[in-house]
């Protein structure tokens, strides 16, 4: 059983997958299943110029000071740390996968780590993937777009997963299933524009059997949203999808603005923890280890509130 996870946004530790690896683990051990090989396919150094921009705004905040020494610079320019380190990573990772030469990269670089991955164990027949953030959008791009150039590594990946005409020749695996963890993909498809005719083609033209797709949902995640009526899967007979939420507090901090009923100040303290809160959290282990064995029944069974 192969694994391969794809990262999101502001990820710069390649070890990202590591504490999820290990509670998935727990869970297949329980259920006496072999574990899978894993790999954490990562893209996060991908050149992108949020650090050159960040110079720059630095170098602005120096001349704010000059001209005005009596203004505190933490004051009239705050949260200066979010900002550099959540939201500019954040639109700096979108903006670069969406910029037509560094996306093609970024695309080149996790077809290299798929081919490479794939190579090293022709043993095994299938494989998993499982995303986060902007990787869910990748991966959706990827799988589903028609916007690129015919040398770009998407086809590649495509032929990888044996989602081509042509491709039963080719040394690919068959995708067994998705998982998507803190998925944008809702709103990102306003731009995208992909049409659910694609997923249905998608599941009648190149699947044998069928395939499963779970879209996790953390509740103090504001990026993270369902998608079934927008992909209008229940039309679908070959494609086994479920939104699964996991309701949780993102950190004490968010509990104690809850409980004083300062809902807006919870989402503040809650943003970045409650998006990045999948690759440490057992409800998202059970559910991924699930979907990996295909154990619909568990994922269909999972309670929100147990999880």
């Amino acid at each position: 059983m192969l694994v391969f996870f794809i990262h999101g946004v502001a990820t710069k530790d390649a070890g990202y997958s590591r504490r999820l690896e290990t509670l998935i683990k727990e869970d297949l051990n329980r259920r006496n299943v072999p574990f899978p090989i894993f790999y954490a396919s990562f893209w996060g150094n991908t050149f992108k110029r949020t650090g050159q921009l960040w110079n720059c705004i630095h170098e602005d905040l120096k001349d704010l000071k000059k001209s005005h020494p009596a203004v505190k610079v933490p004051d009239v320019f705050r949260y200066q740390e979010f900002r550099e380190d959540f939201i500019s990573e954040f639109f700096g990772d979108v903006l670069t996968y969406f910029n037509t030469e560094r996306g093609k990269d970024i695309r080149e670089s996790i077809c290299g780590q798929l081919k490479k991955f794939i190579s090293f164990h022709p043993e095994d027949d299938g494989i998993h993937l499982v995303t986060h953030s902007l990787g869910s959008v990748m991966l959706w791009d990827i799988l589903f777009s028609d916007r690129f150039t015919p040398d770009d590594p998407a086809f590649e990946i495509r032929k990888l997963l044996n989602l081509k005409e042509g491709s039963s020749s080719y040394q690919g695996k068959d995708l067994k299933s998705i998982t998507t963890m803190g998925s944008p993909i809702l709103f990102f498809n306003l731009m995208l524009d992909i049409k659910p005719c694609k997923i249905k083609e998608f599941t009648e033209k190149y699947q044998k059997n069928s395939i499963r797709w779970i879209n996790i949902i953390h509740s103090s995640d504001i990026i993270a949203y369902p998608l079934q009526a927008s992909l209008e899967t229940k039309s679908l007979s070959n494609l086994f999808f479920r939104d699964k939420y996991i309701c949780a507090d993102a950190n004490w901090l968010e509990r104690g603005a809850l409980t004083m009923g300062q809902a807006h100040t919870a989402m503040a303290v809650s943003v970045v923890d409650g998006h990045t809160s999948y690759w440490g959290s057992p409800g998202t282990a059970r559910l991924v280890s699930a979907n990996l064995v295909g154990d619909c029944t568990a994922i269909d069974s999972a309670k929100i509130d147990t999880l």
